[in-house]
């Protein structure tokens, strides 16, 4: 059970991390989308082992006491996040102020230090990046369909424990409202 758990811990992180990184992408070019709520999904392709931990973990929350595993889902629907741990699939999301549209800056996670090249070609934006806290690097192309849609792909490669994995994402992103709700803005860089 433990074991299972505890891959999964670093996979959902990673998820995430890829998840601020394409957010990012979408929005580094921000005077070309809306500011408000927008929503994310993530289609990550795993191998079949990570499949595996994924299913076991899934098995493991289900099995959880009532009570925790709300509290649980109650923290992430919070924070703006859905994961499916069977797949991996993870819907997220985030808030961009009109502020950080205004300043066409990229938001990006909290956590990490990465460092990040974007290039834009048309409707394309084009991202490499690099991080410290997870190690992990990789690039992405986004599309960029409307002031209230996106679609892109990831590819990124981890390091921990001794071990590298590659990790492939689609996502779709899709603007909501103007009105963030109870989702925090997304912090942004310096």
């Amino acid at each position: 059970m433990k074991n299972a758990l505890m891959k999964t811990r670093t996979v959902v992180p990673q998820l995430l991390c890829a998840a601020f990184l394409l957010a990012g992408s979408a929005l580094a070019q921000a005077q070309n989308i809306k500011p408000g709520l927008w929503e994310i999904k993530m289609n990550p392709q795993l191998s079949p082992e990570r499949q595996a931990a994924m299913a076991q973990a899934q098995q493991q929350l289900a099995q959880m006491p009532a009570e925790q595993r709300k509290m649980m889902e109650e923290m992430m629907a919070k924070a703006g996040v859905n994961a499916n741990l069977a797949t991996g699939a993870m819907t997220l999301k985030v808030c961009i102020t009109a502020e950080q549209a205004a300043l066409n800056q990229l938001p990006v996670s909290s956590q990490g230090n990465c460092k990040h090249q974007l290039e834009r070609k048309g409707a394309q934006i084009l991202n490499r990046f690099s991080c410290s806290e997870p190690e992990l690097s990789g690039e992405g192309t986004t599309t960029l369909s409307s002031p209230e849609a996106y679609s892109s792909n990831m590819s990124t490669v981890s390091r921990a424990g001794g071990k590298t994995e590659t990790l492939s994402v689609q996502s779709q992103g899709r603007w909501l409202s103007g009105d963030c709700g109870g989702i925090a803005p997304m912090k942004t860089s310096k």
